[in-house]
């Protein structure tokens, strides 16, 4: 191969690899990325595969090769070693990602599910595919589990933070607790509108001792306990922690 269509080749490349949906070069690809790869000057080298469970895919004179784990790059590597044991003298290989494995977003959006991942791809914009979040969804409680991360660590991330490919959003539901004088306290579904009236009703109602003016309430995760009274018909917010006080008369 002359230097001329090699140079060629090489800008090709590149043309190719700036037009990806993905211009992360530590992409590992995985179960559901579809990839074609190519040998220049040799079509019938030419093939497409959409990973599967295994990641492993079946290439000419080389037979199965595992390409889960690894990036593009590495299985270009892998494949030019090969044919160039015995097979091509200098073999130029392109393996491009033509389709990236969804994206996952679960829990309180109106339509749950996997989706595919395209460019430029935000939590936002992710939300937005599952159709927005529900009535009973937390704004506040919004989470990450990103596919590399080891640990799988639920994150916050900012709206616009991007999201990657097998990337799983959850989002979680809307929750208030009721302690005190109610019939049964505990921790309840929010749902919108509810007062605290009505939050007393869900727990039952008020018991004997109770005093049926007002309500503490404080917030969830707010470190200095701080506390207000609150009329019966005031609104129940995600996450507080509602007190029915005893009456002393």
């Amino acid at each position: 191969m002359s230097v001329r269509w090699l140079a060629i080749w090489s800008l090709l490349l590149l043309m190719a690899g700036g037009n990806s949906a993905w211009s992360g070069t530590d992409y590992r690809l995985d179960a559901g990325d579809k990839i074609s790869i190519q040998v220049y000057g040799e079509e019938s080298m030419d093939v497409s595969a959409t990973l599967g469970a295994s990641g492993v895919i079946r290439y000419p004179f080389l037979g199965n090769i595992t390409a889960k784990g690894k990036t593009t790059g590495e299985l270009e590597s892998l494949i030019e070693a090969g044919l160039r044991d015995g097979y091509l003298v200098n073999p130029q290989v392109r393996v491009r990602i033509d389709e990236f494995r969804p994206f996952f977003v679960n829990g309180e959006v109106r339509n749950p599910g996997g989706f595919p991942y395209s460019q430029g791809l935000t939590l936002r914009k992710a939300l937005s595919l599952a159709g927005g979040l529900n009535e009973s969804a937390d704004p506040g409680k919004v989470f990450v589990v990103r596919e590399q991360d080891k640990t799988q660590k639920k994150q916050r991330i900012d709206m616009d933070a991007p999201i990657h490919p097998g990337d799983i959003v959850s989002v979680e539901k809307s929750y208030f607790y009721i302690y005190g004088e109610v019939k049964s306290p505990g921790k309840y579904p929010l749902t919108d509108g509810l007062t605290f009236r009505m939050a007393i009703s869900l727990a039952g109602g008020f018991t004997e001792r109770a005093s049926t003016d007002t309500v503490q309430v404080r917030h969830e995760g707010d470190k200095n306990g701080t506390r207000k009274e609150s009329e019966l018909d005031g609104s129940v917010d995600s996450g507080d922690i509602v007190t029915v006080k005893q009456s002393f008369f």
